[in-house]
């Protein structure tokens, strides 16, 4: 009996918290979508990280955590724009950010490349770009899966929340 009461509490748990995130609203599911996101991309970067520890390669996640940033600046900056535009435009540094969005993901990224580049020691080569490959194929599955995410979910929230409770059943049902 004690495990059918902890299923039974646990269960009213995830009912109720999912419950309140969607009473936030497509802010809050936004946001909440942006956790699981960097969530996921802390866990991928630190496999990688484990495999080379010993090696002591230099600023691995700074520059992981950079193309991170880089990369949602890029997927998210227009998208937002057409969204959020009544807000942007009530501020006055961001129409320069919007006007420029692209100019800016493209110096970002230069940016990072430059500084891996910099970074590179003579006898890590393989390991070193094989970590630069292990981060953007953690970007690429990553941030595009919660970038696709956010746009189904202006599409319309049921896209969003039918999937979530689904999982939802499947994992009180599961017990």
């Amino acid at each position: 009996w004690k495990n059918w009461v902890i299923r039974g509490i646990f269960t009213w748990l995830m009912i109720g918290g999912f419950g309140l995130i969607i009473y936030g609203g497509p802010l809050a599911l936004m946001i909440t979508v942006f956790l699981v996101q960097v969530k996921c991309f802390a866990e991928i970067i630190n496999i990688g990280y484990a495999v080379y520890k010993m090696d002591n390669l230099p600023w691995f996640r700074s520059l992981s955590w950079y193309f991170l940033v880089a990369s949602n600046y890029f997927f998210y900056g227009e998208s937002l724009v057409e969204q959020f535009g009544v807000l942007i435009n009530n501020v006055d540094f961001l129409p320069f950010l919007v006007r420029y969005h692209r100019l800016i993901s493209f110096s970002m990224y230069i940016i990072g490349f430059v500084w891996f580049v910099l970074s590179l020691v003579k006898k890590y080569y393989l390991r070193q770009f094989s970590l630069f490959a292990w981060t953007h194929v953690a970007l690429l599955c990553v941030v595009t899966q919660s970038y696709l995410i956010i746009q189904n979910m202006f599409q319309g929230l049921i896209w969003l929340i039918m999937p979530v409770m689904m999982v939802i059943i499947n994992d009180i049902m599961a017990y």
